[in-house]
């Protein structure tokens, strides 16, 4: 093993953990075709994103991923995000538990909050200050309907007596469920969540948090090594880093209707292969073990990321 990795792995909190590679799919016609091409290059799990009503198109993240497992055989199949305070906990309960069988029990739910385009929580008739509640009280509630029979509950948001549904996930005892965000995701990811999902972090952000995460997860009587550590990161290779940088602020100031030229240098993952494979170390060395990876930029080069992420990434980290 090289000095570097052995630092890291003698680095206190970090397990000698197997590193898991995810790729964001597009969510076009063409997702069972990168799918399939996705497996084929061994990335351990597949993502898509949704908003329910956004700046533009995008598709219903479980269609996507019910069609995807009928073309798929080992990868993994998540949500990265999906919006839960948009939604009702028992049509998402059903919606994921089916997935899971379907899939032979590969699904995992990747939640987040959202806020940041006021017109969907308006569409949807939710109050932008109760989404995190709701979210919390959603997952536990769901945790619930994917475990038990007859669930009574009475909540804030949501009240039921003796409410079954059927099918019971594959995967014993539900479906992993990723708490996605930014700060604002740190206490729901220790008291409720299977696993912690940020982006736009940097990899001392990333220490930072986890820190207080394992922290809180501990006083809450939760063991922190069962909570699954992964970084949700955009990422753009090129020839040169400025390259780079040029095409991913290019693609996420279309995407967030905001300025990237500046940020697009602390938080997406740019630069030569070479480039690109340091700062994963870096986020490695911080503690994730599963890198959710969104190739941005234009489609000439987004195209090639997935094979280069297989060929020059994946077995230098995976050593």
């Amino acid at each position: 093993m090289n000095p570097l990795l052995s630092a890291i792995f003698r680095s206190p909190g970090v397990a000698m953990s197997k590193i898991q590679f995810g790729l964001v799919l597009r969510g076009g016609p063409q997702s069972a075709q990168e799918a399939r091409a996705a497996e084929a290059l061994g990335f351990d799990s597949l993502w898509i994103g949704e908003h329910v009503v956004w700046r533009h198109s995008t598709p219903d993240a479980l269609m996507v991923l019910a069609s995807v497992a009928a073309v798929t055989t080992r990868i993994r199949l998540g949500t990265s995000i999906l919006l839960l305070p948009l939604k009702h906990p028992i049509l998402v309960a059903k919606a994921v538990a089916t997935l899971d069988v379907l899939s032979g029990g590969r699904a995992s739910l990747g939640i987040g909050i959202g806020g940041e385009y006021a017109k969907e929580f308006e569409a949807m008739g939710v109050p932008r200050e109760e989404r995190g509640p709701r979210a919390t009280e959603s997952i536990r509630l769901m945790k619930r309907l994917w475990t038990e029979r007859d669930v009574t509950f009475q909540g804030r948001f949501w009240q039921m007596s003796d409410v079954t549904t059927e099918p019971f996930p594959v995967q014993k005892p539900h479906p992993p469920v990723l708490v996605g965000g930014r700060r604002g995701s740190l206490k729901r990811t220790a008291l409720v969540g299977d696993g912690w999902m940020p982006y736009m972090y940097t990899p001392e952000m990333w220490r930072e948090d986890w820190a207080k995460i394992e922290e809180m997860a501990a006083a809450a009587g939760r063991d922190p090594s069962k909570i699954e550590r992964t970084i949700y990161a955009f990422m753009t290779i090129a020839e040169t880093y400025e390259k780079a940088a040029e095409y991913a602020a290019g693609a996420l100031g279309n995407t967030y209707a905001q300025d990237f030229s500046k940020i697009v240098h602390r938080y997406p993952i740019i630069g030569t292969p070479e480039q690109c494979l340091a700062r994963m170390q870096q986020f490695r060395e911080a503690g994730a073990t599963h890198f959710i990876l969104r190739p941005a930029g234009p489609e000439h080069v987004t195209a090639p990321i997935p094979e280069i992420i297989a060929r020059e990434i994946m077995p230098k980290l995976r050593r």
